[in-house]
């Protein structure tokens, strides 16, 4: 335990002989160490935790720096002040008084002719030796933890380590809120419980009823205090990073009311505690680096074109225990990047955001096909999805699992591609591919938008068409057909090509065509006069009519 004042007026023999004079709500201020004032500009000397003793000589006859020395130093957080009052002032000012006791700042009257080494040898001695004690506690407590690990010790024992430490329940959690194990302690109340959920695959998360505040920051550590509202009430608590160098891979979370001040064997536990959990979660971030080398290779057999690397990839899946069953369909999983963003740029400073979402999208998707298998490709998420339901039962699924992405992790949404169904894994590249396709058409034809499914299907004519590398003819084919309307766009500031496209989707139905446009029928006669005066009677024959229509679905396409 750490030296408070309260206990220092216990050892030193001056202040056996002390009074208190003000501030006694202080009186368990943590002492680290004690300081003398010998100068005028004593705040520059001083630190947290200090008790200061003093004569009052540097500042006789300065009675500004008097009236306002309590406050400032109880701003520096300071452990009191300790004066001998006969020395050069008569008697503590009132207003010190007054101060100290506002500000529940210890101030005390020495003993008269008090020598300072008296008081200064006895309580250094005593807070070497709390130093020296919590040295060797510290000691004790990581050789536990990392004998816990050695010996086979998973997080929930690890939690449970910690909870008998600091004698509260503990929840060790990763970046993605998932909860790796809990640690319980008899007789404390399981409040916490309230904010976690298991969800479709039995893995526990912290829900979004979890949203702590910030209450202070713990002194001495890289802790801080918070305190969520949850149905049962608020539950204080505090949440210790895990962190290698600048990389945070998840949070200690110790529940319960916090200790003022905390414990250093508390801290040390925790610390001590987040040094093996990094060291573990470190060992499964390279365990799943091996196993993903593995994965890809049979990701690459798959996409290739050669039957013996899909043979082997084939044989590599059954051997790490993936079942590639068909029927299945591909599904490309990409973040909605703003246009123009690096991947590099995207990589090094969004890196955390994206797989944030990235790993939601896994959550998710494993919750609605459990038998699905997964591949991360850069930033881009590869998923082998057993059909067992139909078309529009999956796009509905893919649907909601983008919308809960965008609620949970905002702006950093997914967009999503789905190919058709495939009975053969040897078409596993054109399923693949189909299911690229879909997921770059499908945002580029919705002007770019963000959270959008799109499955291969449902393309049309666009699936003859792609985005990789726009040919110059395709360009030229849309300029030809729609250039006269697009130059009167550009000229007039009209909307005749919008509207044109709206009038063919509606079968040419006038006043169904007015009004998804929102605007009077009339106005859309107008319009048409317009369209017919700059395309002729292309609208009047089949194969004109046609092309119209094809180059208004790819013009979308070759704009972005």
């Amino acid at each position: 335990m750490p030296l408070t004042l309260r206990e220092a007026l216990t050892i030193a023999e001056p202040l056996k002989r002390s009074r208190v004079v003000a501030g006694e709500r202080g009186l368990d201020n943590v002492v680290q160490s004690v300081n003398v004032m010998e100068v005028p500009d004593i705040l520059n000397w001083v630190h947290p935790g200090e008790l200061l003793v003093t004569t009052m000589y540097p500042l006789r006859d300065d009675v500004a720096a008097i009236e306002t020395l309590v406050p400032r130093l109880s701003e520096k957080g300071l452990a009191g002040l300790a004066v001998n009052p006969l020395g050069y002032i008569n008697q503590f000012p009132a207003h010190m008084i007054e101060s100290a006791n506002a500000l529940g700042f210890p101030l005390i009257e020495l003993p008269h002719n008090v020598s300072f080494i008296d008081i200064i040898q006895p309580l250094t001695s005593k807070i070497l030796a709390l130093q020296s004690e919590e040295l060797i506690q510290s000691a004790n407590i990581h050789r536990q933890f990392i004998d816990l690990v050695l010996g086979g010790g998973n997080y929930a024992d690890i939690a449970q380590g910690i909870a008998q430490l600091v004698k509260r329940p503990v929840s060790i959690v990763d970046r993605f809120r998932r909860v790796l194990g809990n640690g319980f302690f008899i007789g404390h109340p399981p409040a916490h419980k309230q904010f976690m959920r298991d969800d479709a695959s039995g893995q526990s998360y912290l829900t979004d009823l979890y949203q702590p505040e910030r209450l202070s920051e713990v002194p001495n550590s890289i802790a801080k205090h918070m305190i969520a509202a949850g149905a049962g009430g608020k539950v204080e608590h505090i949440v210790y990073p895990v962190q290698i160098g600048s990389l945070t891979l998840g949070q200690i979370i110790v529940w319960g009311p916090v200790a003022h001040p905390q414990p250093p064997t508390d801290l040390a536990a925790i610390e001590q505690g987040s040094t093996v959990v990094a060291l573990k979660m470190m060992e499964e971030r390279s365990i799943r680096g091996v196993e993903q080398r593995f994965r890809n290779e049979i990701l690459e057999g798959l996409l290739s074109d050669q039957p013996a690397a899909q043979e082997r990839a084939i044989y590599l899946s059954r051997e790490l225990g993936y079942r590639l069953q068909p029927p299945f369909s591909i599904v490309l999983v990409e973040p909605d990047l703003p246009s123009g963003t690096l991947l590099a740029k995207a990589r090094s400073v969004e890196q955390n955001d994206i797989d944030a979402s990235l790993h939601l999208a896994t959550r998710y998707i494993r919750a609605i096909a459990t038998e699905a298998i997964f591949w991360y490709e850069g930033l881009r998420l590869v998923i082998f999805l057993p059909l067992q339901q139909h078309k529009s039962w999956l796009i509905q699924e893919l649907s909601q699992v983008c919308q809960r992405i965008a609620a949970e992790n905002d702006p950093y949404t997914v967009s999503m591609g789905i190919s058709s169904a495939t009975t053969e894994l040897t078409k596993f590249r054109r399923a693949y591919d189909c299911a690229r396709q879909s997921l770059q058409m499908g945002r580029a034809f919705q002007a770019n938008a963000r959270g959008v499914v799109t499955h291969y299907e449902d393309l049309g004519i666009l699936r003859f068409f792609s985005l990789a590398e726009p040919p110059g003819s395709i360009e030229q084919f849309c300029q030809d057909t729609l250039g006269g309307l697009l130059a009167y766009d550009r000229q007039n500031g009209t909307e005749l090509l919008k509207t044109l496209r709206v009038f063919l989707e509606r079968n040419q139905n006038s006043a169904q065509a007015a009004k998804a446009l929102n605007i009077h029928y009339n106005t859309l006669r107008y319009r048409l006069d317009g369209i017919r005066e700059i395309l002729g009677d292309a609208l009047d024959h089949p194969q004109q009519r046609l092309a119209v229509e094809v180059a208004l679905q790819i013009y979308a396409l070759t704009a972005t």
